[in-house]
C-alpha cells in the first residue's frame, strides 16, 4: 500500500575511473599548440636573426670546416647510410632537448649552430644565406618537419620542469601524470624526426625533383589537422563534461506532495 508520505530513492552508478591512458590523452589534449607553435617561431626567428648577423672571430673557419665535412658525408653515404645518419643526429638532438633545463640550452645552441653552417653553405655557395634559409623553409618539406620535433621535444621540456617545481612544493600527482605526456611526446617525436629523414634523404636522392616530396608533405599536413581535430573533440568535451563524485552515490528524494 503507498502513501501520501512514501519516498522514493534514486541511486546513480558510480562513474567509472577512466584508465590512465585515457587520463593521459585528456592531459595532452588539454595542452593545445600554443607552446609548441611559439617555440617554432621563435627557430625561425633565431635563423633568421643569426644568419643575418656577421661572424664572431674563428667562427667562419669553424663552421666552414663544418659544411664541407656535412658535404663529404651526404657525397660519400649510400641513402641507407644517410637516412640513419639524419634520424640519429636529430633524434639525439630531441632526446637531449626534452632533458628540463639542459633541453632549452640545447635548443637555443643547435638552432644556432645549425644557423651558423647554414650561413657557412651560403658563403661557399655565394648566396644570401637569408635567401638559403628562406629557401630551406620554403622549398624543402623536411626542415618544417624537423623544426616541428624540436618545438614539441623542448616543449616537453619545460612541461616537465613545471612538474618538477610543483612537485618540490608537494604537488606529487603533477610528476606522476607528466611521466605519461613525456612518453606520448617521446613516440610523437619519433615518429616525425623518422618521417623528416625519409623525407629529406629522398630529396637527396631525387636532386632536382625534390619538389616531388610536398605531395606526401600534403599528406602529413592533412594527417596533422584531423589529430588536431580529435583533440580538439577531446579538449571540448571535457569542458562541457560534468563528473559525479565516483565515492558517494547521488540519492535524489522525493517527499509528500
Amino acid at each position: 500500500m503507498e502513501g501520501n508520505g512514501s519516498m522514493e530513492n534514486q541511486v546513480s552508478e558510480p562513474e567509472q575511473r577512466p584508465s590512465e591512458w585515457d587520463q593521459a590523452v585528456r592531459l595532452f589534449a588539454s595542452r593545445g599548440l600554443l607552446l609548441c607553435l611559439t617555440l617554432f617561431l621563435i627557430e625561425i626567428g633565431i635563423f633568421f636573426a643569426v644568419t643575418s648577423a656577421p661572424y664572431f672571430p674563428g667562427e667562419q673557419a669553424l663552421y666552414s670546416g663544418e659544411a664541407h665535412q656535412l658535404g663529404n658525408q651526404v657525397s660519400n653515404s649510400t641513402n641507407s647510410q644517410l637516412l640513419v645518419q639524419i634520424f640519429t643526429n636529430n633524434y639525439r638532438i630531441a632526446l637531449i632537448e626534452m632533458i628540463p633545463v639542459i633541453g632549452v640550452v640545447l635548443f637555443a645552441v643547435s638552432i644556432y649552430a645549425t644557423a651558423r653552417v647554414t650561413k657557412a653553405i651560403a658563403g661557399i655557395d655565394g648566396v644570401p644565406a637569408v635567401l638559403v634559409v628562406l629557401l630551406l623553409l620554403v622549398i624543402f618539406p623536411h626542415s618544417l618537419l624537423e623544426l616541428s620535433a624540436y618545438a614539441v621535444a623542448t616543449a616537453e621540456g619545460l612541461y616537465f620542469l613545471y612538474a618538477i617545481i610543483k612537485w618540490l612544493g608537494g604537488n606529487r600527482a603533477r610528476l606522476n601524470r607528466e611521466w605519461g605526456q613525456l612518453a606520448i611526446n617521446l613516440v610523437l617525436v619519433t615518429i616525425i624526426l623518422a618521417v623528416a629523414a625519409v623525407f629529406e634523404t629522398v630529396e637527396i636522392a631525387l636532386g632536382d625533383y625534390f619538389w616531388i616530396m610536398w605531395v606526401p608533405f600534403i599528406g602529413v599536413v592533412v594527417g596533422v589537422v584531423r589529430l588536431n581535430r580529435r583533440l580538439s573533440k577531446v579538449r571540448k568535451g571535457e569542458a562541457g563534461k560534468t563528473v559525479a563524485s565516483p565515492t558517494r552515490p547521488v540519492v535524489t528524494e522525493q517527499g509528500p506532495p
